[in-house]
């Protein structure tokens, strides 16, 4: 029986520091061990990652949960955590990897220097026929084991684990160590840097994209935001890696450094909703395995918060207002099941992105919600709805861009009773409040 323990009994920012602060003694070491390597301090940035990502495992699911994800054909602890929680499955199948083909890295390797990873931008033909040249590029990369660096490698990882893991552990956790901690340099024929544009985080997934990190040539990556929730809270452990993998990093908005997001088009009217028929649309946060809890605590604690959700529905309900429960992207909560309706039968018809319409009012309960950009980019009405705790764990800019809102009704906090029904009934011309939020964002 798969056991999850009480998060209410552990603090994230001790789980990372009791990781953090064993890593670092050890850090000295494992640099001077891939020294020579150009891409080495992405190298201990990513195993620090994988490691801290091990002990999330033990702490949240004990030795039962740790064994599964080492005994199972799953590369990434993320993914596993998600069919071990949710599905009662610890083996999982394997992410789909291509045979390394020695003849096809051998022609590419000669003139491709810019490598586009998962989630770059492809929005001219150019790009989406570079990104294929990338895919072929990244599977056919040969990871080849240095057999006296993994000798080595093996003794630090076992002076590292010994005060956390049990023997059994360890041999265990070594045998599941990703092959690029152990791997020879792959040789280019040139000496200048290979550049790599997408989502930092694919590096984080260990599908074999962080074979780049072993060619011989420095890898200057340029990472971009692929999802909501990017730097609005304080902690947010999992982005600070993504970051650390980044020579340079664009946000949608929140971040030091931003460009404007290009994941979704403009809304369509179909035919059979009338271009003056308002819907309230109530968008759904995804199921989350505790495993988040871990890497990124205030998005966990947001939403499981039943509160917010209860304030929704009591706000909706008590007044008899028609809405549908949307989901994005595409895991449905247990949280929100008592609370859920579809007035408007959406269900099963479609997208969440692809169902809304222009004159659709949105409500959010999910600060990191991927359709609130949606939202701003097709100046749609939406809601976000919050409790006081979310908003102390707000960065300086998040707290800004919801203050803002709350300026214009449209940001409310969870136990502000009769004001979610107040504002939807007096919503006030929003062309100010979006122009407002788009300046505020990306200075458009």
């Amino acid at each position: 029986m798969i056991k999850v323990s009480d998060i209410n009994e552990l603090s994230p920012s001790e789980l990372f520091s009791e990781h953090t602060n064993s890593f670092v003694q050890f850090k000295g070491k494992l640099l001077r061990l891939y020294d020579g390597y150009p891409n080495k301090y992405k190298i201990v940035t990513l195993l620090d990652y994988w490691l801290f990502s091990i002990y999330s495992l033990k702490r949240i699911y004990g030795n039962h949960g740790l064994i599964g994800f080492c005994e199972s054909n799953l590369a990434n602890p993320q993914r596993f955590s998600f069919l071990y929680e949710f599905s009662n499955q610890i083996v999982g199948s394997q992410i789909h990897r291509e045979k390394s083909n020695s003849i096809t890295f051998f022609i590419l390797k000669f003139f491709l220097r810019r490598v586009f990873i998962p989630g770059a931008r492809l929005s001219w033909f150019g790009a989406k026929i570079r990104n294929r040249l990338s895919v072929l590029y990244m599977r056919t990369i040969q990871a080849r084991e240095n057999l006296q660096l993994k000798e080595n490698f093996f003794q630090i990882i076992d002076e590292m684990l010994m005060e956390n893991y049990s023997d059994a552990e360890r041999d265990k956790i070594k045998a599941k160590l990703p092959e690029i901690f152990y791997s020879k340099m792959v040789d280019l024929p040139f000496q200048a840097d290979v550049l790599a544009e997408g989502s930092s985080a694919s590096f984080l997934e260990f599908s074999g994209i962080e074979k780049l990190f072993l060619l011989n040539n420095n890898l200057r990556v340029t990472g971009f935001q692929h999802g909501g929730g990017y730097d609005i809270f304080q902690i947010d452990y999992f982005v600070d890696y993504e970051k650390k993998l980044s020579d340079k990093f664009y946000g949608w908005g929140f971040s030091r450094y931003n460009k404007q997001q290009h994941k979704f088009k403009k809304v369509k009217k179909y035919k059979n909703i009338q271009s003056n028929d308002k819907r309230i649309l109530w968008i759904e946060d995804s199921s989350v395995p505790t495993f988040y809890f871990a890497s990124m605590p205030y998005h966990h604690y947001q939403s499981i918060n039943v509160e917010t959700k209860s304030y929704i529905y009591q706000e909706l309900d008590k007044n008899n207002v028609a809405y549908s429960s949307l989901y994005h992207p595409a895991s449905r909560s247990p949280v929100y099941q008592s609370f859920r309706r579809d007035d408007h039968s959406l269900s099963g018809k479609g997208s969440s992105e692809k169902l809304v319409c222009p004159n659709d009012i949105l409500i959010f309960d999910n600060s990191g919600a991927t359709l609130i950009h949606f939202a701003i980019e097709n100046s749609l009405v939406f809601f976000l709805i919050i409790s006081r705790d979310d908003f102390d764990r707000f960065t300086v800019k998040q707290r800004e861009f919801f203050m803002m809102l709350r300026k214009h009704n449209f940001g409310l906090y969870n136990d502000e009773h009769g004001m979610l029904l107040h504002s939807i009934l007096s919503i006030p011309i929003v062309n100010n409040i979006l122009n407002e939020t788009k300046r505020l964002l990306l200075g458009l």
